[in-house]
């Protein structure tokens, strides 16, 4: 579960100059949304708007198996990495207790693209994603932070935190097309395992991280 937006996270990389990487709150929801909307290009869930994404965002917090962490700057919010161990649980229970009242926050939208919005929300329930213990969803950089690294930053510490919660193998999907999600994933000791249409006509890519102890195990 997310702690309180003034947690750090414990691992010394996650801090720099004027930045901290921390564990993300409910009261992070709406920045964390604003910036997902305004910083993710690709995917469904960027054109339903930050009021639906908050309350997704909000559902991450309260979720015991997900978690949202921030890139804070004095107090501003100027990245943000979201994971889960329960990928699975945490889109069911969304759709169960949000999805209504998320709907109605952008109806025109939703309701036009509802196949979609069905495919995204689905995700984890399907077989077009492998069963690895963990699975980066989201991450995003204000356009001011961008070349500091901090990426790489957001994508180590998320990794930590899943470390942390015995998840030995992480995916990670991206547009096949996303050069630089790619290589940032890459980086950071993800490699390719596939691509799939998660959204009919729109190629994504399947990248795998598995953690030394997962390497070790399977030789």
């Amino acid at each position: 579960m997310c702690a309180r937006p003034g947690d750090d996270i414990e691992a010394g990389h996650a801090r720099g100059p004027g930045c901290v990487v921390r564990r993300g709150g409910i009261d992070d929801a709406r920045a964390v949304a604003r910036l997902h909307a305004g910083q993710i290009s690709e995917g469904f869930l960027s054109s339903l708007g930050p009021s639906f994404l908050e309350r997704l965002y909000r559902r991450m917090c309260h979720s015991e198996g997900s978690f949202v962490l921030v890139a804070d700057e004095g107090g501003q919010a100027v990245g943000f990495v979201a994971g889960s161990v329960a990928t699975r649980r945490l889109f069911s229970t969304f759709m169960l207790r949000d999805g209504p009242l998320a709907a109605l926050r952008a109806p025109g939208r939703l309701l036009a693209s509802w196949p979609r919005a069905l495919e995204t929300l689905r995700h984890g329930r399907t077989a077009t994603i492998e069963r690895a213990d963990g699975e980066l969803l989201a991450i995003a950089v204000h356009p001011r932070c961008r070349r500091s690294g901090m990426g790489a930053r957001l994508v180590e510490a998320l990794l930590e935190e899943m470390a942390r919660r015995s998840a030995l193998t992480v995916e990670v999907v991206v547009g096949a097309d996303n050069e630089a999600a790619v290589a940032l994933y890459r980086g950071a000791g993800f490699v390719p395992v596939r691509t799939f249409e998660h959204h009919p006509g729109t190629t994504s890519l399947l990248l795998e991280h598995r953690s030394p102890a997962e390497n070790a195990g399977s030789r």
